[in-house]
């Protein structure tokens, strides 16, 4: 029998998104698929019908006998797979309700964040610095938790970008008094620096 592509709790917690505008993202994603999966039963009704009639005519017209075996085979050969498909379209169904319940739930949270006048695409492209962050805070502290401390990675990802360091700095993932190296933008002078303790080095 065919299963469900995913659970209502692999939704929930597993699929990817730390943030709720990432969630969404996501769970919209995943619903655009299940839509385009519940247009095929349609198709799949049309094309046997049409097999099923060719077939009828073939016999009709009394074509050859091998020209009626061949469509017959094609006919059974659909047939042979209906009820295992069709129970599969009956449970995309109920996936489809589920993700319409938690995109609901998600709209709840989200919207009240939500920039006057953007699209979820837009909100979705400003969270890309949260959604960054609080991975790569949860990577480090997993990592901690594990090991006591996090690997060269994923403090290297931390200080990708001002954001990330500032954040973990702030919570005491990152020690307040570690500082960036910095360098120099013009190609012809090779510098390095590290600034001094009241300096605001987390700007571009």
């Amino acid at each position: 029998m065919a299963s469900k592509y995913n659970s209502e709790f692999n939704y929930r917690f597993l699929v990817e998104g730390e943030t709720i505008w990432a969630k969404i993202k996501t769970l919209q994603g995943f619903l655009e698929g299940r839509i385009r999966a519940k247009g095929l039963e349609e198709i799949g009704k049309l094309k046997l019908e049409a097999k099923r009639e060719e077939l009828e005519d073939a016999e009709i017209k009394n074509l050859p006998s091998w020209t009626v075996k061949k469509l017959r085979v094609e006919v059974m050969e659909a047939e042979n797979w209906l009820a295992s498909e069709t129970d599969g379209f009956r449970k995309n169904d109920e996936e489809i309700k589920i993700l319409e319940k938690l995109l609901s739930e998600a709209f709840e949270i989200a919207e009240p964040t939500r920039i006057n006048g953007h699209s979820d695409e837009e909100m979705w492209e400003l969270n890309q610095a949260n959604e960054f962050t609080l991975r790569v805070a949860k990577d480090l502290q997993s990592e901690m938790i594990a090991n006591g401390r996090p690997s060269a990675m994923l403090v290297r990802q931390a200080m990708t970008n001002p954001h990330t360091w500032e954040a973990c700095k702030q919570i005491g993932i990152i020690p307040m008094d570690c500082h960036q190296i910095t360098g120099s933008n013009d190609p012809q002078k090779i510098t390095l620096s590290l600034p001094k303790p009241d300096e605001n080095v987390d700007k571009y």
